[in-house]
This record gives structure tokens, sequence and C-alpha cells, in this order.
């Protein structure tokens, strides 16, 4: 009778275990299946098969709702240039990520909030990187020609935007090196 308890107990334990190991791979295998669905999502907007890519931008927080504003990720890059941002610098950056959304997208601001409030990886940067290749793949001459130059437009007025008349209007060394990554990216 005390065996028949005990393995009654011992049985009960087992299902117990068995059931929670079911439950941490149904899990595991739902965020697989959102991951997988949020990767092909994004590979379709931004033309990109590399799933480390893909795997980098989703974790910068770039999916199809914020997309939009990948194309913007340098203004960040050249606000943390200097390993600080100003409040000029961030209202720039906020002010022109404003100017292209079409509607007041509280994701997308508070993206670049995030971004603004913590520096984000190189990760990202090589993320962008390869955003642009696929973009520049796929735009004529003109348009790349006048998508560059708004780019470094925007990304000289959040350099500018931290000088003062102290320095005579001058940006720094870490903005303009900023700026030339920015240049160089956008002319390979």
């Amino acid at each position: 009778m005390i065996t028949n308890a005990l393995d009654g107990r011992l049985r009960a334990l087992e299902d117990e275990f068995f059931r929670q190991v079911d439950l941490k791979l149904c899990e595991q295998l739902r965020e697989k299946v959102l991951r997988d669905e949020a990767r092909s999502r994004l590979a379709r907007l931004v033309n990109i098969d590399d799933t480390d890519v893909l795997d980098e931008l989703l974790l910068h927080g770039i999916n199809d709702q914020t997309v939009p504003v990948l194309l913007l990720v340098p203004l960040v890059f050249v606000a943390w240039s200097d390993g600080r941002i100003t409040d000029a610098e961030r209202g720039t950056v906020m002010s022109i990520v404003s100017r292209y959304l079409k509607d007041e997208s509280p994701e997308v601001l508070k993206l670049i909030d995030n971004w603004l409030d913590r520096k984000p990886s190189e990760k990202l940067w090589d993320a962008w990187q390869a955003y642009i290749e696929a973009l520049r793949e796929q735009s004529s001459g003109t348009v790349w020609a006048i998508l560059s130059e708004t780019l470094i437009e925007h990304a000289n007025r959040v350099a500018e935007a931290s000088t003062s008349y102290l320095s005579f209007k001058r940006i720094c060394a870490e903005k303009q090196e900023a700026l030339a990554r920015l240049s160089e990216a956008l002319q390979d």
C-alpha cells in the first residue's frame, strides 16, 4: 500500500515535470514562429535576405511598423559621435524624424528616443549599411543622389546643433568623422 502511494506520487511528479517541459517547448516554438514571421515581414520591406542582418534590425526595434525610421539611423550615430547627446541634438533629430512621419507614430518616436538615451551598437550601423546597399540597388541614380544629399543635409544639421558661438560654429572632430563615415557609406 505504501509503495502504491509512492508510485502514485512519483508518477504525479513525473507528469508535472513533463507538463512543464512541454509548456516551455511550446512557448519556445511560439516565440520562434513569431520571430520568423516578423523577420519575413521585415525582409519583404527592406529587401534583405540575410537573417543575421534582419535579426539585428529586429533586436534594435526595427520591424514592419518602424522600418520608415531605418533610413535615419545615421542621425543618431552623428549625434552620439562625441559620446553624448545634447538637448539641441535630441531636438534636431526628433524634429527631422517627425517630418517624415505620416502620423504621430508613438512606436517610432519611442524607438528614436531610446536610441538617443542609450547609444545603439555598431551592429545597427552595419545593418543600416546592408539596408542602404539594398536600397541603392533598387534606386535610380537620380533618386539615390537626392536621397544621399538629403541624408547628408540632415546629418549636418544634427552635427551643427551642438555647436556654439564660442566655438565659432565649428563642428567638432568626432562629428566631422561621423559625417565622413556617412558620406563614405553612401558613396560605396
